[in-house]
């Protein structure tokens, strides 16, 4: 461990802190750890959120095409739904339908986004996503008030399909010791891309419609650092939009008759103090509430479709570290959190659902050796308004990691992991689809990887291959009966490969220096559900067996050129792996010039700019089938800081 104590005049900063942090996070962790900073993103040049998590080995996006489209994230192609998404430590999840549209969240201001596979590297957090297959957390900059007490960070971007996203933020340090930040943003797009369609030999150029989206947000965080009195953070997060669900798009015929229109908030408290050098406390309670209505105005509904549907969860959750001696750590942790789902579908049975999930870690951490180990059980109940309730529900999960630095620049590692889950609200109760007597998926992950870094003369290198294997039982699909779809447990996955990463910086001259990286993906997803059926051990849709992406960054005195490029072999659209359901491979690449200027003396001044050409070769692909994505754009984008 690398231990570094930062004292700075009380006039520059919030507080004194001591920071524990290991060299290389990605290399020395128990299971796979990606990670970009702010300073990378900007040299990439990227403005989304998904466009980062392209970046990242094992980690698959389902993007519906255009600005409006959702956007999920997996990791090994366990399902949107197998993913924690943490926004500052606060967990964000849709018991309606266990997906996270990642599209909603901006990258301004954003200090770090991380997605982590497997087991836990940092046992002191939640128990609630320790039993996630995988975890995506998203960090605010935290205010330094280096050059002052106020701080204003601005950003516009402009882009091709008439779209505009303005931010901006003010921080202020209030007093000795406490800060508050607001910030604005919002998305403005026309969305109306032109794309190639192909109808046997014929080919045409068409424009998507019904790809509009206007989002505003507004976020306001306080801080707070008594020092030996502990530290408190208030978040609260609010976003509206309204946007058009682009379509399906068959011969000739654009089905884009839907609409969504989203609110959601996110507010938390969060406590944490250091209890002398032995203990530490974190407490934290939020409320989340999210309002989705979807309006369907296919023709062939006698009337429009006007679904409208109310999420909440209040939570609390507390944990302890206890450090008994030199390199040990125990955990305790408990969260408590109640979900609840309002609509005007007449089936809706007004479900409450209380979840109760503790865990207990332990972890003991030497330059040369790192093992942890955790226990997690979960309990969950339901009550109804109407109708029968499921069955509670309990399980136990263990997971356990090893690391070992067996050479100086050379470590293994090796971990399982037992997770699950829960089925969704719409899995359980959807309109005479649903199944209250639905078993949750269990997952397993089991991973075994070898890693290298070093420091060299001209810079350093760092290299991980990991090869899994992960299987998830009681799989909820949909199935025909007599007459109707209905939810079932009859599906089982079976999926093993191998993730490699590379990475280099290299000191070229006085004036330029090299960032590069790139990863691959093998991936081996079968259905083994039914050996008499005709998709036995076929890949499972929308899974490529090879995928892959990298970066080139050339950062100069004068000016930084980034290149980076996300490939996909050819997937399937349905279960069985024929002709007929294929969708072609693709390769997408984007370039980006971008410059940072500062000027002043008493206070510092920066205004960053960057020009982007995304898909370059204006190649026309799709993610999902029969929804084109974006051919050859362009954006520019201004951001100032104060």
């Amino acid at each position: 461990m690398v231990s570094v104590c930062c004292v700075v005049p009380s006039g520059d900063t919030l507080d004194v802190a001591t920071v524990s942090a290991r060299r290389n996070a990605a290399v020395a962790s128990l299971s796979p750890v990606r990670t970009i900073t702010e300073t990378k993103m900007e040299r990439l040049g990227t403005v989304g959120l998904h466009e980062v998590v392209n970046q990242f080995s094992g980690v698959s996006i389902k993007d519906y095409g255009g600005i409006g489209g959702l956007k999920t994230v997996s990791v090994r192609n366990m399902g949107a739904s197998h993913t924690a998404v943490l926004y500052d430590g606060i967990p964000v999840s849709d018991a309606q339908n266990g997906q996270v549209d990642i599209s909603r969240f901006d990258l301004d201001d954003i200090a770090s986004v991380s997605m982590s596979i497997g087991l836990e590297d940092d046992i002191f957090c939640s128990a609630r996503h320790l039993s996630a297959a995988g975890t995506l957390r998203i960090e605010s900059a935290k205010p330094s008030f280096a050059d002052g007490p106020t701080e204003v960070n601005a950003r516009m971007t402009i882009g091709s399909f008439g779209t505009y996203v303005p931010y901006v933020a003010l921080r202020q340090k209030i007093g000795s010791g406490c800060a508050l930040k607001t910030a604005l943003n919002g998305t403005f797009s026309k969305g109306d891309y032109q794309f190639e369609l192909q109808n046997g030999i014929l080919t045409t150029i068409e424009k998507r419609i019904n790809s509009d989206v206007q989002s505003y947000g507004a976020e306001a965080d306080f801080y707070a650092d008594w020092a030996s009195g502990g530290r408190l953070k208030a978040k609260v997060n609010y976003n509206s939009s309204e946007r058009g669900l682009p379509g399906s798009v068959i011969l000739y015929t654009q089905n884009a008759y839907e609409r969504l229109w989203d609110r959601s908030l996110i507010s938390s408290l969060m406590y944490d103090c250091d209890l002398g050098n032995q203990w530490k406390l974190h407490a934290d309670a939020g409320y989340t509430c999210g309002f989705n209505r979807h309006l369907n105005t296919d023709p062939i509904y006698p009337s429009s479709q006007d679904s409208r549907y109310r999420q909440d969860e209040y939570s609390f959750a507390v944990r302890s570290l206890y450090k008994p001696a030199s390199g040990w750590e125990i955990v305790l942790a408990e969260d408590l959190f109640c979900n609840t789902l309002d609509s005007n579908i007449p089936e809706c049975p007004f479900p409450v659902r209380l979840s109760s999930i503790g865990a207990f870690s332990a972890k003991y951490d030497t330059d040369g050796i790192i093992m942890s180990a955790s226990l997690v059980g979960t309990f969950i109940t339901e009550q109804l308004a109407s109708g029968n309730s499921p069955s509670d529900r309990f399980r136990l999960s263990p997971m356990i990691g090893l690391s070992w630095l067996f050479h100086r620049n050379f470590r293994l590692r090796a971990s399982y992991k037992d997770g699950f889950r829960v089925p969704t609200f719409n899995d359980l109760y959807y309109a005479r689809v649903g199944n209250v007597n639905l078993r949750p998926e269990i997952a397993r992950q089991c991973n075994l990887g070898l890693t290298y870094t070093c420091s060299y003369e001209w810079g350093s290198a760092d290299i991980t291959a990991d090869a899994y294997y992960n299987s998830i039982k009681d799989k909820i699909v949909a199935v025909p009966t007599m007459f109707i779809w209905k939810m079932r447990n009859v599906g089982e996955v079976a999926m093993y490969g191998a993730d490699i990463t590379a990475s280099a910086v290299c000191k070229a001259s006085g004036w330029l220096k090299i960032h590069a990286s790139t990863n691959y993906s093998l991936q081996y997803a079968l259905d083994v559900t039914d050996p008499g059926s005709k998709s036995y051990r076929h890949q499972i849709p929308y899974t490529p067996r090879h995928c892959g992406s990298g970066s080139l960054v050339l950062e100069s005195k004068w000016i930084n050129l980034s290149y980076r490029m996300t490939a996909s072999g050819r997937r399937y659209d349905k279960n069985q792996n024929i002709h007929a359901n294929e969708i072609p491979s693709y390769w997408d690449h984007s370039l980006s010039l971008n410059r940072e200027f500062s000027f002043g003396k008493s206070h510092v001044y920066r205004i960053h700019l960057s020009l982007d050409a995304l898909n370059l070769t204006d190649n026309n692909y799709e993610v999902i089938r029969f929804y084109p994505m974006p051919g050859r754009s362009f954006r520019l984008t201004m951001k100032f800081k104060y």
